[in-house]
């Protein structure tokens, strides 16, 4: 998936963690994590910037060379991951789900300790939204809830992160909500989400 100049969240996570490769760029540099925090150039240059450090164009600084705009949808990731960590988005993820989804996210966040960051991450990765299941697929209830509830956490996540991206400015691509469904099982027949 080239960059494209409108990019509705979804495709635009897609592009950094597919075409970009922004997770795998910030990983690679772990052991130089004291000397480039987040890992790319970038990311270091506007770490100096914040500092007010003048920079002189000398010495190397060692990382990936991302696209900006995939730098700063990482970075955003990045915080959501460590928000989520400490309690926040709470009040922003998996909000307005039916009772037996609340009960499904309950169970899941006592035995799995769920991440709905990292499950938009790998969705990303994979090109695909979570698959729900409908009532008369020959599954439990508990299994359709629980892949609903995943279904509306990956969206969630992705709505924030729009948020995130639309209150920040400075990107060079404009970033719309998702244009996938919310709650896509409520419509008359379903909806398959698939990359090219």
């Amino acid at each position: 998936m080239a960059k494209q100049d409108v990019m509705d969240i979804w495709a635009a996570l897609q592009w950094v963690v597919r075409d970009q490769k922004a997770d795998k760029a910030f990983a690679a540099n772990d052991d130089a994590v004291m000397l480039v925090p987040g890992g790319s150039v970038t990311g270091a240059v506007m770490r100096m910037g914040e500092l007010n450090a003048r920079i002189d164009g000398g010495g190397a600084i060692t990382g990936a060379e991302l696209d900006p705009d995939a730098e700063r949808i990482w970075l955003a990731v990045l915080m959501m991951v460590r928000q989520w960590r400490h309690g926040g988005l709470r009040d922003q993820i998996g909000n307005d789900i039916t009772p037996q989804m609340q009960r499904a996210m309950l169970r899941l966040a006592r035995h799995d300790h769920i991440n709905p960051v990292y499950a938009a991450i790998d969705a990303a990765r994979s090109g695909d939204m979570p698959e729900w299941y409908r009532l008369d697929g020959g599954r439990t209830r508990r299994e359709v809830e629980e892949s609903r509830l995943y279904y509306v956490l990956v969206w969630d996540v992705l709505a924030v992160l729009y948020s995130t991206i639309a209150a920040s400015g400075g990107m060079g691509i404009t970033v719309e909500m998702p244009s996938i469904p919310r709650l896509p099982w409520r419509s008359r027949k379903k909806v398959f989400d698939k990359a090219s």
